[in-house]
Parts: C-alpha cells; structure tokens; sequence
C-alpha cells in the first residue's frame, strides 16, 4: 500500500459545503470520510478524462 500526502487545496466554499454535505450522507462520517469522498472524486475524474 502507498503512503498517503498531505495537500492543500482551495476551493469556493459553495461547492464544498455541497460536497461535504453529499459526502457525508455517503460515506456517514466513517473516519476518513473527507478524504476517501476526495479520492473517489479523483479517481472518478481521471478515469472520465482517460477516456475522452
């Protein structure tokens, strides 16, 4: 398994609170939950932008 970073990003606030608020009805606060949520958002985006 790999190490995980540390990153910061910014982002407007709208669509965090809407991420966080859909995010967390998914992922139901389990420990970690913001960041596996952000992961799969990645992953979801790389995987839509290979196959363009």
């Amino acid at each position: 398994m790999t190490k995980n970073r540390r990153v910061t990003i910014s982002i407007n606030n709208d669509i965090d609170l809407n991420f966080r608020k859909l995010a967390s009805n998914k992922m139901l606060f389990k420990t970690g939950w913001y960041s596996k949520a952000i992961e799969e958002a990645m992953l979801l985006w790389m995987e839509k932008e290979s196959n363009l």
